[in-house]
Order: structure tokens, then C-alpha cells, then sequence
């Protein structure tokens, strides 16, 4: 009798749960039939954190002093050739640029009285011995050369300003003034074709021309030296080396020392 009273009351007690399970659905469905429908949010696409590889930092020149362009030359390249079989690209070193030595080439100015050895280079070091050959130079051999040449303006000794070096005045140069190199072998001759004044990062007056000439670069204004005086020679005459030879100054005092 006690065995089936206990039976009883545990299914009645299951019962009862089950009624309150039902009831709790049933008012859960209620509520949920009430709620309107919400749109389900859209997330933003994850974007990707994988960095950005940096691009590869061009190759550098060697150190630049006053007269030197700022900044870094576009990267150097091999020659490009034309139909002529020349090369035309601007920034390239030749092989004989690279056999260069202190001294190989004498820069010779008469109407500024100025008679310099061309030292191998540009850099701080160099320029502080005097005038150095641009890395990317071509030597006055050389078809279609552009000898680019940098010196110093002037010195500053005991806080003044000393105008005292073989490019001080270079500006006075004009039409018909020579400019001279000479090698081993042979006296070029140059004959003034241009100055101009450019940017301190402006690598244009060294690039590879049409034509042979010298280019020759300063600091400009002197004292500030935030620019550069670019002055241009064009390749007039190859004259063997003869220890007589006169350097005139200019196409005038050359026609006037002709008989």
C-alpha cells in the first residue's frame, strides 16, 4: 500500500513539472510571436594586417658636400644604346671613370688665373683638398662626355667669409671665356656656353648630354649656399700637348695673337 502511494505521488509530481515546462514554452512562444524581426547586423570585412613590405631604398652616392646636390641620384643603370650605338642613358659610370685617379686631369681657367689638378671624387673629404670629379663623370675622351667638375666657393676663417678659392668667381665668366682640361695626351679646349642657377637637388646639370662639354658647380649665393651655380662649357677644340701652348683666355685674345 505505501510502495503504490509513493508511486502516485511521483508521477504526480512529475505531472506538475511537465504542466509547468508546457505553461513556460507556451508563454516563451508568446512573447517571442510579439517581438518584431530584427535584421541581423552585417559585420565589416576583416581587412588584412599583414604589413605592407617597404620598397627597397635606392642606392645612395657618396657623401655630398656644399656643392654637391642634396639628396640621392636617380639609381644608376647600365647604357641604353641608340641607333649610333652610343649611350644615352643620364646616371652610368664609365670604365674609365672608374680607372680615375687624383690628378689625371688639370682643370684650367686663364681669365680667372686658375690652374687645378682634379681630384678622384666628391665627397667632404675630398672637397676639402680641392676639386673633385662627380662619381657619375665622363672624361673628356670619352664620346659625348660630360666632365662635371664640384668646388668650393669660399672658406669662412675667423667668422669672415674669404673669397679665395678657384671657384670664387666663377659667376664672371661669359661669352667667349675658355675653360681648358688636359689629360696625359691632349689639351681640351672649351669655350663658355652657360651659367644658371639651380636647386640644391637638382642632379640635371651632371646628366649625360649631347654634346662633350664641362660642367663646373659652386655653392651660390656665397655665405648662404642653399643653391648652386652651374657654369657649362662646350667642347671647342682637341689640341695635342705641346709645352708651348698658350692657354688665351677667350675666342677674342685667340684671334688677336693670330698673325
Amino acid at each position: 500500500m505505501k510502495k503504490r502511494s509513493k508511486a502516485a505521488i511521483a508521477a504526480a509530481v512529475a505531472a506538475a513539472a511537465l504542466l509547468v515546462l508546457a505553461l513556460f514554452l507556451f508563454w516563451r512562444a508568446e512573447q517571442d510571436a510579439r517581438l518584431p524581426d530584427m535584421p541581423t547586423p552585417s559585420l565589416p570585412p576583416v581587412e588584412s594586417r599583414t604589413p605592407t613590405p617597404a620598397p627597397a631604398p635606392e642606392p645612395t652616392g657618396c657623401e655630398t658636400a656644399c656643392p654637391v646636390p642634396d639628396g640621392t641620384p636617380p639609381a644608376e643603370t647600365a647604357p641604353v644604346e641608340e641607333d649610333d650605338g652610343l649611350p644615352t642613358d643620364k646616371f652610368f659610370i664609365t670604365v674609365p671613370r672608374q680607372n680615375y685617379q687624383d690628378g689625371d686631369l688639370q682643370l684650367i681657367i686663364p681669365r680667372l688665373e686658375v690652374d687645378v689638378p682634379i681630384l678622384d671624387g666628391v665627397d667632404e673629404k675630398t672637397l676639402l683638398r680641392g676639386e673633385g670629379l662627380f662619381d657619375y663623370a665622363q672624361l673628356p675622351s670619352e664620346t659625348r662626355s660630360n666632365t662635371s667638375i664640384a668646388g668650393h666657393r669660399n672658406w669662412i676663417r675667423g667668422g669672415k667669409i674669404t673669397l679665395d678659392q678657384p671657384f670664387s668667381y666663377l659667376d664672371t665668366l661669359e661669352e667667349g671665356d675658355y675653360i681648358y682640361l688636359r689629360d696625359g695626351e691632349n689639351i681640351y679646349q672649351y669655350v663658355f656656353e652657360f651659367q644658371e642657377v639651380v636647386e640644391s637637388d637638382d642632379w640635371g646639370p651632371i646628366y649625360k648630354t649631347d654634346h662633350s662639354c664641362v660642367t663646373l658647380t659652386t655653392c651660390t649665393p656665397v655665405g648662404v649656399s642653399d643653391h648652386r651655380l652651374v657654369v657649362r662649357g662646350r667642347l671647342a677644340d682637341t689640341i695635342p700637348i705641346a709645352e708651348d701652348y698658350a692657354y688665351p683666355a677667350s675666342t677674342s685674345e685667340e684671334e688677336a695673337a693670330t698673325p
